[in-house]
């Protein structure tokens, strides 16, 4: 199974996306939960890890979280 994620800059664009390959929407804005805000942080350690991608939350603060494939 692959894991992967999305940043967007826009609520709009990331639903776009989240409603054409699905998975999960993630915010860190003012108005976040403390628990998706940390789903958010740890996003952006799967982004770093994987890709060596490094997400300023400020300009990118919507995520969509997705699984290809079937689990082993």
């Amino acid at each position: 199974m692959r894991y992967n994620n999305k940043f967007f800059s826009t609520e709009a664009e990331a639903k776009a996306f989240r409603k054409e390959h699905g998975g999960v929407l993630l915010h860190c804005t003012p108005r976040s939960h403390s628990s998706t805000k940390m789903e958010f942080h740890a996003e952006m350690m799967v982004a770093m890890d994987a890709r060596g991608e490094q997400v300023d939350p400020e300009k990118t603060p919507y995520c969509v979280a997705w699984n290809e494939g079937t689990p082993d």
